[in-house]
């Protein structure tokens, strides 16, 4: 298969030769410059600290990456209607598997953990409800070898959902895996949640036996009012087939994306493909979108808004980056994050304040082992001071 050419290189190509030359106006100024007004850090035990390159970080072993720390998760803050003209104590939140979560803000990183919660299980996929981040628990019976062993100190009331309070700085469990009536050896791998009802893909694996099962939930009282202690009576549950459930979450065609994503990304080549994952305002289940172009490997990104701060961005693995105000057209910047050593790769962002967060990591197919973050001044690119 013929190797897929960077997307940097195609942008540069683009924006050099091929932008509207009938306006005689370029949409770039020249190339794509790479960003210089940044600081990295990596993950410890204990936290995070400082690190003058990624490469430079101790070096630590493969393992496959639900068991490994990195982010995995990560969203600019999506405030309630009710305190949307408030700004909140954290603009951000990223989800480090097995250790906690990071809150950002204009002046800080904070790091909250708390070892009942992240201790033996991954955390993933945030979601935002009433301005409050909340995230999702599994084990994964893939990457353990002896299941029945794995789930054997698995409680019945383990959380599903968590929700983190900003103000409280304490991790709530809302949703059980009891609640939605999954024993100690089914684990939810993955959801979809449109603002009212969440679609569960749920696998059990015993003596090498697997099942899938695929259903709908709803809650009959508000999210924040739910916790593991009410019954089964509190949950609306209706069927859902696998193929009911691959239709919702199968990526839509980039001409059926919102107009902010369009806009951030209009100036890609048609034959150019990638997939890209989008977070809107609505704080729910970020969704796929794809352009086919002429190869069969896409590069991948992570697309957001950030309301409070009023802006929008799209980062692809490997570090082009696109950036605009939120909902004003023809205000896209474009520019390159430090290129990343041979075998690293980017991943989740989110903007907090004048400040771009975007997780890094080392990966080997399902493997990965070093991790962090790098940030980026804003504030230091033209049109945004």
């Amino acid at each position: 298969m013929k190797k897929c050419l960077s997307v940097f290189a195609i942008f540069c190509i683009f924006t050099l030769t091929g932008c509207s030359k009938k306006e005689e106006k370029k949409y770039f100024a020249g190339k794509l410059e790479v960003i210089k007004n940044h600081t990295w850090y990596y993950f410890t035990e204990d936290g995070f600290e400082k690190i003058d390159l990624p490469q430079n970080t101790p070096k630590t072993v493969m393992i496959p990456w639900t068991e490994t720390v990195r982010i995995s998760s990560a969203s600019s803050v999506i405030p309630s209607p009710q305190s949307a003209k408030s700004k909140p104590q954290f603009q951000a939140f990223a989800i480090v598997n097995k250790r906690g979560l990071l809150a950002f803000n204009d002046a800080e990183i904070k790091f909250f953990t708390d070892n009942s919660i992240f201790k033996f299980d991954s955390a993933d996929e945030l979601v935002f409800s009433s301005g409050k981040p909340v995230f999702y628990l599994f084990r994964s019976s893939f990457f353990n070898t002896n299941s029945a062993s794995h789930f054997s100190n698995v409680h019945n009331s383990r959380p599903f959902l968590v929700e983190f309070n900003p103000s409280s700085k304490i991790f709530f469990p809302l949703v059980s895996y009891e609640n939605l009536g999954l024993t100690n050896y089914e684990q939810i791998i993955d959801f979809f949640w449109e603002g009212k009802t969440w679609a569960c893909a749920a696998k059990k694996s015993v003596n090498d036996k697997v099942e899938f099962k695929y259903f709908f939930w709803e809650p009959l009282v508000p999210l924040a009012d739910l916790t593991p202690a009410l019954g089964q009576e509190t949950f609306l549950f209706n069927p859902l087939t696998e193929e009911g459930y691959k239709k919702l979450n199968s990526p839509k065609l980039i001409n059926q994306a919102p107009d902010e994503l369009r806009e951030l990304l209009k100036f890609i080549p048609q034959e150019f493909p990638y997939f890209v994952k989008f977070r809107d305002e609505s704080g729910t289940s970020p969704v796929g979108y794809c352009q086919i172009g002429d190869d069969s490997t896409p590069l991948n990104a992570t697309s957001f808004v950030a309301p409070v701060d009023g802006l929008s961005a799209a980062v692809f693995e490997d570090g082009t980056t696109f950036i605009k105000k939120y909902k004003v057209k023809d205000s896209t910047l474009g520019f390159r994050l430090p290129l990343l050593p041979s075998g690293f790769k980017y991943g989740q962002a989110a903007i907090a304040g004048k400040t771009l967060y975007v997780s890094w990591e080392e990966t080997k197919f399902f493997n990965t082992a070093r991790s962090g973050f790098i940030c980026v001044n804003l504030a230091a690119l033209p049109g945004l001071e």
